[in-house]
């Protein structure tokens, strides 16, 4: 799944958004809490409301960055049985940031189309927070 976005802010804002787990968190719509655990690895809880019942979970995140590429890959294992790679692709547009975020999903479980409606709505709440800062 590829979503594309246009922030109004300048690119190391966008970047540091997205490296900084605690500037991520700050405006992740459903993430309230990341635990660092050293060298790039991570513990993300998160609430998610399904059919308006909350279900909270929690999953480990390695984050990789190339600030020379303007490049962010976040992997994370959601249930130990879910794979999700997110590549965030980082262009400057006149001061503006233009993100080209590519996910995939690998999991046995038939999740796919229910995932990629979540992170679609998700990321556009991130992407429009990260807008109002």
């Amino acid at each position: 799944m590829i979503l594309n976005f246009t922030v109004d802010k300048p690119i190391d804002l966008v970047y540091d958004h997205l490296t900084d787990m605690q500037k991520f968190v700050s405006i992740h719509p459903i993430i309230y809490k990341i635990e660092n655990k050293g060298a790039d690895n991570y513990l993300v809880f998160e609430t998610l409301k399904v059919l308006f019942i909350p279900i909270s979970f929690t999953y480990p995140v390695k984050v990789a960055a190339d600030k020379q590429k303007n490049e962010v890959i976040i992997n994370a294992v959601v249930k130990k049985m879910t794979h999700v790679q997110m590549h965030f692709v980082l262009k400057n547009e006149n001061g503006k940031t233009s993100v080209t975020e590519t996910i995939d999903f690998r999991s046995p479980l038939p999740v796919k189309a229910i995932l990629e409606k979540i992170f679609s709505k998700q990321h556009a709440d991130l992407f429009k927070n990260m807008n109002a800062l």
